[in-house]
């Protein structure tokens, strides 16, 4: 997407807040949309009208339908605006949306999980310093407890009467387009339904009812293909498979087929819940699609179910064959064209290589500094100089610290000097940072937690690949050539640290095998408890930390480390080295042969870790360690 670095226009800045709101969104769902394929592919098999059909595995279907996704996404929208405790209360709030309606209500769980979440934060910001030691459990457990019970009874209340008036305007909407012969009206109902799932309550309830009557009278009807009409999702998720970012791009494809041969078609909905404007994609094929229909004679004979290509086909009577062939394909290509269109203009809930200047978006750093007119401006209007950069993960422990100590030195070599590089948690940026750098995947929840729109956010893929932190290099050294800046101090000696009380051959294991991740951690994290550094219950944070974000770092090494509530856990700073020769595979496929299990005790850790990422930024060192055949071959390539 092309912006203006100058004098923002109001153009520009709805399109920020579309992006930002899509960016929010796709947080809350693109995390949770593998399980949304699992489902599809059970439905697709075991439903009464699928490929295996299975009574009993057909069980599983509807409660993960309509309880697991919803609470997923409630957890998950929570936990992006507040952590764990946000999750929880996400969660929590969410059951009442799903208990008082008898549709699935994942569009209710994107309102009431963050908004809960959102209030607890506010709450818990406002008693901050202000409980008395000793009562900080009881607060926090009854002040989550009751502010959730209180969401949940309004969600509860609400939620039924609310998605009844929806269902009303709908029936009157349809109704009227088809009194009025605005067929292709329907369209601006039927695709804003479909991915708030109402798309069963609407078919089944409101058009399956008008289209038997009138194929009772004329063989066939339009209102059978409506809902079940594949053409102009499959041409939304197309577009989104050729032009989008990330997981929405990399699932697409599947989804696809999913949608299109199994005639599940609810694996289609959050791709646009992530990305809300693809919904015109939909709805602009979905016309055109109605439009032919009406005008070739198309329909069916019957409701399709479930809704796909096949049973569309085995649907169609003779004299429909050639009308529902034409509008099913013209209403593929239309909303292909269309959502290619909103991609490139709006751009994915998911962007690949983008950050934000304050309240504008900008693509890269090139595109900012071609601009050198209009950008000193901007500079001006930014207060030129970044003086605070914060480098966060999911717990603000490991990987952030190796990718502090990475960005120390690539600052050091540039003589950009004055610079405070902080790691933190991306639930905690200090709202006076200047610039953030973390994954993309806790883009948003930083943008949250930072509440600045003066911060700027640049995301990375690897904490300790140099060249990933070449856009915020360049960017320091536009904002800083405008300003003065003191010196940094120089980085801690590696002699100082190697070989004392936090890294020593005892604490190398070498020659490991394992068969998969959680074992490597264990195995880490055992050294860390054996040498008096950390409490047991400190290996099974540092397993529920990978959970919740792979401790997978880069350059083939692993950074096992606890949460932020594991601080209690650790006796004093301590760091582990296993070597795996033969390496652990990640879910995602990146192979580690190194893992490095961290404790810090009072950030401690921090002067260790800068000589340890000094030595594994580079790739061959990280092949030494994975050769070596002693500890102290190890602890030389650190030393060095």
């Amino acid at each position: 997407m092309e912006m203006n670095i100058g004098e923002g226009s109001s153009s520009s800045g709805v399109l920020a807040k579309i992006r930002r709101f899509g960016g929010f969104m796709s947080g809350m769902v693109m995390p949770n949309l593998g399980a949304f394929v699992g489902w599809g592919i059970m439905a697709a098999l075991f439903i009464p009208n699928g490929w295996l059909p299975n009574e009993q595995l057909n069980e599983l279907v509807g409660p993960i339908l309509n309880y697991v996704f919803p609470l997923l996404i409630g957890y998950t929208a929570g936990y992006n605006i507040h952590g764990q405790r946000g999750g929880v209360i996400g969660l929590f709030a969410s059951m009442g949306v799903v208990v008082g309606s008898d549709i699935t209500m994942i569009s209710g769980a994107m309102i009431m999980g963050p908004l809960a979440a959102w209030v607890l934060k506010k709450f818990d910001q406002a008693i901050d310093g202000k409980i008395k030691p000793g009562f900080e459990m009881f607060v926090n457990n009854f002040s989550l407890g009751i502010i959730g019970a209180i969401f949940t009874i309004i969600a509860f209340l609400t939620v039924g009467p609310t998605i009844r008036g929806l269902v009303a305007v709908l029936t009157a909407g349809v109704q009227w387009a088809t009194d009025n012969r605005m067929i292709p009206a329907l369209s601006i109902f039927m695709a804003p339904a479909q991915v708030l799932f109402l798309n069963n309550v609407v078919n089944h309830g409101i058009l399956a009812p008008i289209g038997y009557a009138q194929a009772a009278e004329l063989g066939k009807s339009i209102m059978f293909l409506v809902d079940t009409n594949n053409g102009p999702l499959l041409g939304t998720l197309f577009s989104i498979a050729l032009f989008g970012k990330g997981k929405s791009k990399n699932t697409a494809p599947m989804a696809m087929f999913i949608a299109g041969i199994a005639g599940i078609g609810e694996v289609y909905f959050p791709f646009v819940l992530g990305n809300p404007i693809m919904v015109f994609a939909t709805m602009g094929g979905l016309s055109v699609s109605l439009y032919l229909q009406v005008l070739l004679g198309g329909g069916l004979i019957g409701v399709a179910s479930p809704g796909s290509l096949i049973n569309i086909a085995l649907m169609t009577p003779k004299d429909a064959i050639f009308a529902n062939f034409v509008s099913i394909l013209a209403g593929f290509i239309v909303s292909t064209l269309i959502g290619m269109f909103l991609l490139k203009t709006f751009g994915s809930g998911e962007e690949a290589k983008e950050y934000s200047v304050g309240n504008r978006k900008v693509k890269s750093v090139a595109d900012f500094a071609k601009r050198s007119a209009k950008q000193t401006s901007l500079l001006k209007e930014m207060d030129a100089a970044v003086q605070k950069i914060v480098v966060a993960c999911d717990s603000g422990m490991g990987s952030s610290a190796m990718g502090a100590s990475v960005l120390k030195n690539l600052l050091k070599k540039e003589n950009l000097a004055g610079i405070t590089v902080l790691n933190s948690s991306a639930n905690k940026i200090d709202s006076d940072a200047d610039l953030v750098i973390t994954l993309d995947s806790l883009i948003e929840r930083a943008k949250i937690s930072g509440a600045n729109d003066q911060i700027a956010y640049i995301p990375i893929n690897n904490f300790l690949k140099e060249s990933d932190y070449d856009e915020a290099i360049a960017f320091v050294k536009e904002r800083n050539q405008h300003a003065q800046v003191e010196k940094t101090n120089e980085a801690p000696e590696a002699a100082a640290i190697i070989d004392g009380k936090i890294l020593n051959k005892e604490n190398i294991l070498l020659n490991q095998s394992f068969t998969n991740v959680e074992e490597a951690i264990v195995v880490s994290g055992q050294i860390l408890v054996d040498k008096g550094y950390v409490t047991k219950d400190y290996i099974d944070q540092m397993i529920e930390r990978n959970q919740r974000l792979p401790v997978y770092v880069g350059n083939h090494v692993a950074i096992p480390h606890g949460l932020e509530e594991s601080r209690g856990a650790i006796k004093e700073s301590g760091v582990s080295v296993v070597q795996v020769p033969e390496g652990v595979a990640f879910p995602d496929g990146e192979i580690a042969y190194v893992f490095i299990g961290i404790a810090g005790k009072n950030n401690s850790h921090l002067e260790i870790l800068s000589v340890i990422t000094s030595s594994l930024i580079d790739e061959e060192n990280v092949q030494r360690i994975r050769r070596a055949t002693t500890a102290k071959e190890i602890m030389d390539v650190f030393a060095k």
